[in-house]
Parts: structure tokens; C-alpha cells; sequence
């Protein structure tokens, strides 16, 4: 996160607006290209779990083998895509040269040779079945401090958006290589006998059942979350998506924080599912759901307020910024996709993801519909508020509805532990956003020292009033076991 906020200006400097924006609108348009694995890793999720969950050693391996051998046919079928829809790319930017839209094709280009590592995904998912999802986190980490730093030197050496693509290449395979390499290493002849293992019609078949449900699933996603740049390269241009992208970055940073929670606890969610403890299971969720919501107030109430001057001091004066709408969008987009990610999880790990597949295709129509209306009618805010609108008019109901029906989950219990905290966090919110409008502040301290002093705030105001008793006392005693001696 630090590296890729002190990175943006330079970035921007030396790309240019429109270079910058033409590689954002580049990377989304690639991230269809996933789609294309046709639901494997969703699939493969729960079967690995659900094998690593009850000791199944052998199903574990034989389904990591249906993976690998069905991730091989996804190798050329994406390939052959990818260099298909070549010429179409500078569709969704409407404003570059035909110097610049050439540049833009050869970085799609480039990103293609990213294709042969979604072999090696299937590591990842045998890591997170595992609940070691800590050391994918780790090199994810490692992952973007390299990409970020050959980024920059490619763009200051006049790369453009080839050298943009170049870096994202390498960084992809140096962690899917290191990855792997860590997963074969703790568990010797895990590869050889994933690939001799014979897989049984039982396996083929559980792995296609939920693989086209899952593919519905991963598409609904894949258009609400990436359609924000390309609508906007399209209407507007690519200096716009510039504006867009650096003016909701802090809000979207806290989104994939969010979503983290979600991330992390799949996979204990699968084996509660398989242990039958539905008690616990819904207790869990609903303490994730408001966790999940307290973390959104505490960290994005200072961000909204205070975006405006972040963005001027970080990106310059002169930098065009969206608007204060396009922020609190973000911010309140932030919050709905990662409950309605989490509550979604919970079907998808537990391999019951049909379930979610009419809302979430709903969800993304409405979406995308709302989006191309409004970016026409209001400008860059237009995207984000069709995402609102999509979060709201579907899955905030549609959602908690079919956990009722599934797995018992309290629909009141779901409402109190999101509607509280997010109701608190829009009055002090509004209050925070009037007195920092009434005092700009100016330069880094002011207002580093403002977000942070009003997160603390936040922070203790939300754990004396916004988390219950039981919540308080969970969570002390799990810190205390942290401590070293605690014996934990």
C-alpha cells in the first residue's frame, strides 16, 4: 500500500494522464481474460478444503490433479483469446493516438506471456485449503514491491504501457514460481503424485458441477468490479480514468482490506460447514459481518473527510481531482462489497455457490446498466453510484435472504451487526467531513496527523459502542493469547 501511494505521482509524471490511465483501463480489460479458466479455482476451493478439513490425503491429491490437468487445456484457450481480441483493445480507450493505441496493443501483447502461470494456481489454493493463507499474503506483498519498483524504472526509461505490462509479467511469475516452489518444498512428491494420481468420474464430475455456477459467479464479479475503468476510458478517455483511479485510491485500498476478511476465513468456514457446526458458523459470520463493518467505519470515516487534501498533497495541486462524491462512493462501495463478498463466500466454500447465482447475475445487470447511464449523465462518480445501486437494489437483501435459507443465519442478527456501525459511521462521518471542510489541512502533517488522530477516535469510539459485550470479551482474551507465555 505505501510503496504503491509513494509510486502513483511518479508514475503519472512520467507516463503521462493518458498513458497512466490506458495501462488501468489494460489491466481490467486482461482481468476477463481470467474468466476464462471457466470457474477451476472456485471449484477447486471447497474440494481442497473439504479433503484438507477431514485428512483425505488421497481425494487431496486427486483433485489437485482434475485441477492441474484442466488448468492445462485454460493455457491455450486463453492464449488463443487473448490474441484474438487484440485489435478491439483500444476500443475502451477512446483518446489515445495512434502511436499511443499502438503502445497499448503490444502491452496487451506483453501480458499475455502471464497466461502459462494460472498452471500453477492450484499451489495457491492448496496453501488457503490448508488455512496458511498468511505466506500467499507474504508474497503477494513481496510480489508488489517488485512490480512497483520495475514499474517505475520502465516508465522513467520511456517504456509506456509496454513497460507497465513487462513488470506486471515478471512480478507474476516470480511469485507464482516461489510460490509453488514453497508448497513442493513443504510437501515433497506432492506435484509428481498430483500428476500420476488417476482421477476418478466422481472427481471430474464434483469439480464440473460447481465450476459453471462458479464461472457465473466469477463473470457477475468480474462486471461489477471491472467495468468502473473501462466505462470511463470509453466515454471520457483515459486521462480521465487517471482522475478516477487516484482519487478513490484510498477508499478502494480500504476495499481489498476489507475484502481480506472474507479471504482469510473461507476455508475455516468449509470445515465448520463439514463438521456440521452450524452454530458456530453462523455465530462466526455474523461477528465477521460486524467486524467487517466496524473496520470500514474506523478507517474509511478519515478517509472521506480528509481526501480532498491527501490528494492534494500527495498527487499535487494541480492534479485533477473527482470530486468528493467519487470518494464517499468508494467508501460506501467498500463497505457493501466486502460484507456481500464475505456472506457469498460462504456459499461458494462450502460448494453450495448455485445458490448465489441469480442474485449476483442480477446484481451485475443493474450494475453495469446504471454504470454506462450515469457516467454519461454525472461523469466519473457515475460508475461507482451504479455499483451502489447494483449493492443495494440486489444483494444487500438478496444475500442475507438465501444465508436464512440455507444455513439457518439470522437475518436480524446480519442487519444489527452491519446497520449499527454504518449508521454511526455516516452521523460522525458527516460531522468529521463539515469541520475538516471548515479547516483545509495543509501539507503532510496536518494531514496524516488529522486522519490518524480522528482514526483513533473512531477506533475507540467503535469498540466501547458498536461492538458487543460478548465481541469485547473475544477479543481481549484472543489478544492475550497472542502474548508470548500465554501458551496458545
Amino acid at each position: 500500500m505505501l510503496v504503491g501511494l509513494k509510486a502513483a505521482p511518479w508514475l503519472v509524471h512520467w507516463l503521462g494522464k493518458k498513458q497512466y490511465g490506458g495501462f488501468r483501463v489494460l489491466n481490467d480489460a486482461q482481468g476477463y481474460l481470467t474468466l476464462l479458466e471457466l470457474g477451476l479455482g472456485g471449484a477447486l476451493g471447497p474440494l481442497l478444503a473439504r479433503a484438507a478439513g477431514t485428512g483425505d490425503e488421497r481425494g487431496l491429491r486427486e483433485t489437485l490433479a482434475a485441477g492441474l490437468r484442466a488448468y492445462a487445456r485454460v493455457v491455450l484457450i486463453t492464449l488463443g483469446v487473448g490474441l484474438a481480441l487484440t485489435p478491439l483493445v483500444p476500443w475502451f480507450a477512446s483518446d489515445l493516438s495512434a502511436e499511443e493505441a499502438a503502445d497499448l496493443r503490444m502491452g496487451w501483447l506483453v501480458g499475455l506471456a502471464a497466461c502459462p502461470t494460472v498452471l500453477l494456481l492450484p499451489m495457491r489454493t492448496v496453501l488457503e485449503a490448508r488455512q496458511r493463507g498468511y505466506v500467499v499474503n507474504l508474497l503477494l506483498t513481496g510480489q508488489a514491491v517488485a512490480i512497483t519498483g520495475m514499474s517505475l524504472a520502465l516508465a522513467w526509461a520511456g517504456w509506456g504501457i509496454t513497460g507497465q505490462a513487462t513488470a506486471q509479467v515478471f512480478g507474476l511469475w516470480g511469485f507464482s514460481l516461489l510460490l509453488a516452489y514453497g508448497v513442493l518444498r513443504g510437501e515433497p512428491g506432492l506435484l509428481r503424485a498430483a500428476i500420476t494420481t488417476p482421477t476418478s468420474g466422481e472427481t471430474r464430475a464434483a469439480l464440473s458441477r460447481l465450476s459453471w455456477p462458479t464461472l457465473l459467479l466469477n463473470l457477475s464479479g468480474r462486471l461489477g468490479l471491472l467495468t468502473d475503468n473501462l466505462v470511463v476510458g470509453g466515454v471520457r478517455g483515459t486521462a480521465a480514468v487517471t482522475s478516477l483511479v487516484n482519487t478513490s485510491r484510498l477508499p478502494m485500498i480500504g476495499q481489498g482490506l476489507l475484502q481480506g476478511v472474507g479471504g482469510a476465513s473461507w476455508a475455516a468456514l468449509a470445515e465448520l460447514d463439514a463438521q456440521g457446526d452450524r452454530e458456530t458458523f453462523n455465530r462466526r459470520l455474523i461477528e465477521m459481518t460486524r467486524m467487517v463493518a466496524v473496520l470500514g467505519v474506523t478507517g474509511l470515516v478519515p478517509v472521506v473527510a480528509f481526501n480532498r487534501a491527501f490528494v492534494s498533497v500527495w498527487m499535487g495541486p494541480e492534479f485533477p481531482y473527482g470530486g468528493d462524491l467519487v470518494a464517499i462512493l468508494a467508501a460506501v462501495n467498500a463497505v457493501l462489497l466486502a460484507e456481500q463478498s464475505l456472506w457469498a463466500w460462504s456459499f461458494s466454500a462450502t460448494g453450495k455457490v448455485r445458490e448465489v447465482i441469480a442474485p449476483a447475475v442480477a446484481a451485475a445487470l443493474v450494475n453495469v446498466a446504471a454504470s454506462v447511464a450515469l457516467t454519461y449523465r454525472i461523469g466519473l462518480a457515475g460508475p461507482l453510484l451504479g455499483s451502489t445501486i447494483g449493492f443495494a437494489a440486489v444483494g444487500l437483501w438478496a444475500l442475507p435472504w438465501r444465508l436464512r435459507v440455507v444455513f439457518g443465519t439470522s437475518i436480524q442478527g446480519l442487519a444489527r451487526a452491519m446497520g449499527v456501525p454504518c449508521a454511526t459511521g455516516a452521523i460522525a462521518g458527516w460531522g468529521l467531513y463539515v469541520l475538516v471542510r471548515w479547516y483545509e489541512p495543509r501539507g503532510w502533517v496536518e494531514v496524516l496527523a488529522g486522519m490518524s488522530l480522528s482514526g483513533l477516535a473512531m477506533l475507540a469510539l467503535s469498540f466501547l459502542t458498536l461492538l458487543t459485550s460478548e465481541d469485547r470479551a473475544l477479543w481481549r482474551g484472543r489478544i492475550r493469547g497472542l502474548m508470548p507465555g500465554s501458551g496458545s
